[in-house]
This record gives structure tokens, C-alpha cells and sequence, in this order.
């Protein structure tokens, strides 16, 4: 109901933040370092919440050895989520573990997250026949050795494919990092299908319909499916979340749903950020009721 809204672009995260403070600027949303002391400031409103989607890791499951559910769950083990959320996001995320958002109903609030458990990581590559020796985990003759991208421009992601890489390593796995512009990174790795793990994020609405990102038909280039995740029963709930007005039968197919893509781990889902939004207390509502003018925070 404003008259007028104006939008400012401006790259720089110091100079929003300036302008912010100045008045130049009535919104913000805040970096993660900044929530904290932001919050206590008495001249701004503040608004928080969770972000509608997560960050994870993909698996190119077409690919040895990420075919194998225990190397992916192994590698999920060696990640310690709780460290990322805590030095890297300074605690504004949460856990999750599946595919729905969090905040809505079809997410399956059952299924706990996967232990961060390093022997148990190798004890789980050492079933699928990989073996610890001199420190290198190898099967075969050759080592388990894989290459992590994700995109440039995003401090996040940048900072915990160091994590992990380093994660990775305590339990001899060697991991290379590449991170590239983001048209180059979809055109090269994504779109093509040509990588073996990447850090990416989804943004979501509150439909169910997961149908683009994890329907076994849409698994060739420059679709959604690009880990190339197939499982029959997966379909099969996928199609009925569509089809099913009864919203506690869908519910129950999601929750279904969910419980399968757990157990198969084609990602390791890392957390569902949260999002903290400011606004110059001068910003107010206006209310007319009595034919007299109140304002209130909002």
C-alpha cells in the first residue's frame, strides 16, 4: 500500500550495510555474522525466520561410487553439520534431512538426522569394500578420489566445501575443489551432467509437488534430476502426491516419501537457513478506522 517503492542495487555487503544505518536504506536483510548484534539494536523492527528450501550436497549417482547408498551415507557421516551451522552460518540454520520444506506438513519430522560418526563412516566404506591403508582409503588398487563444485560468489558454500574436503580427508578420501561463475558452472557441470559431487540449494514453495527435481524421468541434461536419482517406489508417491486431494493421505505419501529419499541419501543435506530481515522503525502502518490517523509498528 505504499505510494511509492524504490529498489536499490547495491553489490556491496558493506555499503548496504552503511546505507542501512544512514537512512538512505529502510529494509535489510542481514548477513549471518550480523544477526546477533543487529538484533539487540533498539532502532530497527526485526523479522526472522527459516528460509523455504536447504543446502546440500549431490551425488552424481551415475558415477562409481557414488552408486552405492553406504559410500554416500559414509561420506553424509563424516560431515559435521552442527560445526557448519555453528562457525559458518553462526548458528542461523537448523537441520533437516529431506526433501519438503520444514515448515510445512509434508515434511516428516520422524526422521532424525544422520549421526556425525567418522568410525562409523568407515566402517560403512569398509562393508562396500574399500579399506583404510597408510591413511588413503583404496579399493582395488586405486584410491577414493572425487572432485566437489559449486558456484562462485557464494561465501556459504565456498567455506564448506573446506569443511568438508577436510572432513573427507580424516577419513582418507581425497577430495578436489573447484568453484566457478555461475553460468559457466551450470553449463559445464550441472546442465551436462559432468561431475561428481556438487554444493547447491533449493529454494522452495509450499506445493509438494517434487516431481522436477526427483521423478526418474527427469534425469537427462538440463533437468532437475541431475543426480540422476531413480527408485520405483519414489515415483510412484511422487505421481499419487500429485493426484491426491485428501490432504492426510498426501501427507502420509510424503512422509513416505521422505523416509525413501533418507534411506537412499543421493544427497546429504546440510541445513535449512534461517533469514532475518530489518526495517527502520519509522516504517509504520497507517490505520483510518474512525476517520483519525494511528500508526503502529509493524
Amino acid at each position: 500500500k505504499y505510494a511509492e517503492y524504490i529498489l536499490r542495487i547495491i553489490p556491496d555487503k558493506l555499503t548496504q550495510e552503511m546505507a542501512f544505518y544512514a537512512g538512505t536504506v529502510d529494509s535489510y536483510t542481514a548477513g549471518t555474522h550480523q544477526v546477533e548484534r543487529l538484533r539487540k539494536d533498539s532502532r530497527f523492527q526485526v523479522f526472522s525466520g527459516l528460509s523455504f528450501g536447504y543446502t546440500y550436497i549431490g551425488y552424481n549417482m551415475r558415477r562409481k561410487p557414488f552408486d552405492d547408498v553406504r559410500v554416500r551415507r559414509a561420506l553424509g557421516m563424516a560431515v559435521d553439520t552442527r560445526k557448519i551451522h555453528k562457525y559458518i552460518l553462526n548458528g542461523e540454520a537448523e537441520d533437516i534431512t529431506g526433501p519438503f520444506v520444514k515448515q510445512s506438513k509434508h515434511y516428516n519430522r520422524l526422521i532424525r538426522p544422520l549421526p556425525f560418526d567418522m568410525k562409523g563412516a568407515e566402517r560403512l566404506l569398509h562393508k562396500a569394500g574399500w579399506k583404510k591403508v597408510n591413511g588413503k582409503m583404496v579399493k582395488n588398487g586405486k584410491r577414493l578420489a572425487f572432485m566437489l563444485v559449486t558456484n562462485n560468489g557464494n561465501e556459504a558454500r565456498k567455506s564448506i566445501s573446506q569443511v568438508v574436503q577436510d572432513s573427507w580427508k580424516k577419513i582418507g578420501v581425497k577430495v578436489s575443489l573447484d568453484r566457478v561463475e555461475w553460468a559457466v558452472f551450470l553449463e559445464k557441470y550441472i546442465n551436462s551432467l559432468n561431475f561428481d559431487a556438487v554444493i547447491l540449494g533449493w529454494r522452495l514453495g509450499l506445493d509438494p509437488d517434487l516431481y522436477q527435481i526427483w521423478h526418474s524421468s527427469q534425469t537427462k541434461p538440463h533437468q532437475l534430476n541431475f543426480v540422476g536419482y531413480k527408485n520405483k517406489e519414489a515415483d510412484d508417491l511422487i505421481v499419487k502426491i500429485r493426484q491426491e486431494y485428501d490432504f492426510q493421505r498426501q501427507i502420509g505419501f510424503a512422509h513416505r516419501l521422505h523416509e525413501i529419499i533418507y534411506r537412499d541419501q543421493p544427497y546429504t543435506f546440510l541445513y535449512v537457513g534461517k533469514w532475518t530481515a530489518l526495517l527502520d522503525k519509522k516504517i509504520v502502518v497507517a490505520e483510518d478506522a474512525d476517520g483519525k490517523g494511528r500508526y503502529r509498528k509493524i
